[in-house]
């Protein structure tokens, strides 16, 4: 008696049909891949936002020194990492290894001249501001201010004492901050490296799947690496001018301290509206409480006229010709970029409005619906 063989859990279903080919998608099919493709967009936002400075700052980089590593490959003869290798070298060399020198100098710098102001206002001790070796007409001004202001000198001098106090540990602190700078500078040079080499696939990755014509995605990614490239040569030349300036004109007026004051006027720099005044001006009155009249008619002069005229000449000559963009709403985009970015809004709040006009110029071009003409 032969065996009868008991079918396979896999054999009671019946033969798939061979492949139809490419089904058009169902809606519910639609729903379920922008449901999960918003799921991974948002996790891989939330993977990277973290390191969401170093990574932007690495983009704007990469883009402002790709017309470099064009000519570096040239130079090469084709070999694209090699040369990516070397701009990335060249930026930590121009860019990351001398912030890093004058973090740590400034944390000296910082400490030492926090004791000059201390000294200067005669408050050693974090005491007595009635024992400073201010003149007798500037104690009366202050009296004067102080009245105005509904304030007493103990109230003056407890809150100079905590915020000096405070202030004295600035420097260390910012040197253990270091650190942290390090490891975001780390990401970014990464980041520069492989956005520099490899940063055209994405770009053409973006031009098959967007549906905007393959020039106008070109016209708004050229727009990105302008406003980009122009915005941060712009900002960092007009830094780098002021605080040059600024420190001769100290050194001039035989103000103590003037590459701390320098240092300073570097991240003043950066701030929009006051800018270096928030340094100099300052710097300035002190002279004249404590006697040195001259030397603070001169500092007020060289750098209310020079880094004026420095913050007017520099950046307009990096950005022409790169960005169009009225002055106002520059104004604007640098300070809503810095209230809602911090720091790199100097470099998002261009970008912002600059892609907006970018997206009305080519809706007036390529979009907007043209009047018929009659015969």
């Amino acid at each position: 008696m032969s065996e009868t063989s008991v079918p396979t859990p896999l054999e009671r279903f019946p033969p798939a049909r061979p492949p139809l080919g490419p089904r058009a998608p169902t809606s519910r099919g639609r729903r379920t891949f922008w449901a999960l493709l918003a799921l991974a967009v948002a996790l891989t936002i939330y993977v990277v936002w973290p390191f969401r400075a170093p990574l932007f700052l690495a983009a704007v980089l990469a883009a402002a020194f790709q017309p470099l590593l064009a000519r570096t490959e040239r130079l090469l003869k084709g070999r694209r990492r090699l040369a990516g290798a070397l701009v990335t070298l060249l930026v930590f060399g121009a860019i990351v290894a001398p912030i890093a020198s004058i973090l740590a100098f400034a944390a000296q710098e910082i400490t030492a001249g926090l004791t000059w102001v201390r000294d200067s206002l005669g408050v050693q001790s974090v005491g007595d501001i009635s024992l400073s070796r201010v003149p007798p007409q500037a104690q009366h001004a202050i009296d004067r201010i102080l009245s105005t202001l509904h304030l007493s000198r103990e109230q003056v001098q407890t809150f100079a004492g905590k915020a000096l106090d405070y202030a004295q540990v600035a420097g260390p602190a910012l040197l253990g901050a270091s650190v942290g700078a390090l490891a975001s500078a780390f990401i970014m040079l990464a980041a520069f490296f492989f956005l520099l080499v490899d940063g055209r696939h994405l770009i053409r990755l973006l031009g098959r799947i967007s549906p905007l014509q393959a020039a106008q995605t070109e016209e708004l990614l050229q727009e990105f690496a302008n406003v980009s490239s122009a915005t941060l040569v712009g900002a960092a030349l007009t830094a780098v001018v002021q605080a040059v300036l600024a420190t001769i004109g100290f050194a001039l007026g035989h103000v103590p301290r003037p590459v701390f004051l320098g240092i300073a006027t570097l991240v003043a720099s950066f701030v929009p509206v006051i800018g270096t005044a928030l340094i100099w001006i300052p710097v300035t009155a002190l002279l004249v409480l404590t006697g040195h009249v001259t030397a603070a008619i001169f500092i007020g002069a060289w750098c209310g006229v020079l880094l004026t005229a420095a913050d007017n000449v520099v950046k307009p000559l990096a950005m022409r010709g790169k960005v169009e963009m009225h002055t106002g709403l520059v104004f604007l985009a640098l300070l809503g970029g810095i209230t809602m970015f911090g720091l790199l809004g100097i470099i998002a709040g261009p970008l912002v409005i600059a892609f907006l006009l970018a997206l009305l110029r080519m809706y007036e071009r390529d979009f907007a619906d043209r009047p018929t003409g009659t015969a």
